[in-house]
């Protein structure tokens, strides 16, 4: 899958209200030194702070940030030196493509690099991305640097779920919640990113994603919108089901991201199905394929507190998958045959 690259992203589409305020924060010297950004995925949250990294950092040098058009200049000297993963004042975390959480190993690591002097006079700062992924230890480790920073670093914390997120951590935080976009702005971003996706299935897919314009891209580069009729196909014919637990975990060579394709589509229409028995109107407009047959269907046999009860297995099932490394596709064929 060929997925948005947020730190090659030179230009920050619909998000320049919040960019704003933290500049205006930095500008006063009161920018808090630990900052989450939270909110959906594919909204723009690690772009975001990409952007403000390069800003700060780019200030006297030569080609510096374009805050009026919200541009990095491709030619100043911390664009570059972060591409390439030299920058003394920028550590980026992440789950590396080997791993299924970020682990102690790197968090010792991070601590080691900050406890020696700074290079020079500039801030550094630490993204740390999908937060969520920290395991126990790795929190525990984090959180001792994090009630004292040392002089000049600021994190800058990124999170599709605040609620995935230790309360400990949050309340050292300043929070910035992330809103969801509306089609037209979906749509204005993905055009003005110059992304191509088939115009006549846009509006679905936007509407797959939430709303998340760079959700959007990833769904369309994994044929997204064609899985997803394929699962809701699964409710009206058993027999399908089988096939379509193997193809949906050959999706990609990333067992991770087969696995969050698996969760992001089968809570999607869960949550379809609870909202649409809450306030059919409301949701009528944000339904796509033969969605509004499948949630009728599934709710002949299954009441809200079933559909409850069968988040809660799914959420166990992939669970089990990421801590024991059990059969992502048996886990779907089991998962969508209870409805049948």
């Amino acid at each position: 899958m060929t997925f948005l690259k947020p730190f090659n992203q030179i230009k920050l589409f619909g998000l320049g209200n919040f960019f704003i305020e933290l500049v205006n924060l930095e500008k006063k010297n009161i920018l808090p030194n630990k900052i989450i950004l939270s909110g959906q995925k594919g909204l723009g949250k690690s772009t975001m702070a990409f952007h403000l990294v390069n800003y700060i950092l780019s200030k006297d040098e030569e080609f510096k940030y374009d805050l009026e058009n919200f541009e990095i200049n491709q030619e100043n000297h911390s664009f570059k030196t972060i591409l390439n993963r030299s920058n003394p004042n920028f550590i980026l975390i992440d789950i590396l493509s080997d791993k299924k959480v970020i682990d102690i190993t790197q968090i010792r690591e991070l601590i080691s690099k900050l406890t020696k002097s700074s290079f020079n006079e500039k801030p550094r700062f630490v993204l740390i991305d999908n937060i969520e992924f920290l395991n126990i230890n790795s929190i525990n480790a984090l959180l001792k640097i994090l009630e004292e920073p040392p002089v000049g670093v600021y994190f800058l914390l990124i999170a599709d779920e605040l609620n995935n997120i230790l309360p400990t951590i949050q309340s050292r935080s300043q929070k910035v919640f992330f809103r969801n976009l509306t089609l037209d702005e979906c749509k204005n971003i993905i055009t003005l990113n110059n992304s191509i996706i088939n115009k006549e299935n846009l509006d679905d897919i936007i509407k797959l994603s939430n709303y998340s314009p760079g959700l959007s891209l990833e769904i369309n580069s994994f044929s997204g919108l064609s899985i997803y009729q394929e699962l809701l196909n699964t409710f009206i014919n058993k027999q399908t089901i089988r096939d379509f637990s193997k193809k949906i975990v050959s999706t990609s060579k990333n067992n991770l991201s087969n696995i969050w394709i698996v969760e992001f589509l089968i809570k999607k229409l869960l949550s379809n199905c609870l909202r649409y028995s809450i306030n059919k109107e409301s949701i009528n407009n944000s339904l796509i394929l033969n969605e509004n047959q499948i949630i009728k269907t599934i709710q002949k046999n299954k009441n809200n507190n079933d559909l409850l009860d069968i988040l809660d297995d799914l959420n166990y099932r992939i669970k089990r998958v990421k801590n024991f490394n059990l059969s992502l596709e048996l886990e779907v064929f089991q998962f969508l045959n209870q409805f049948h």
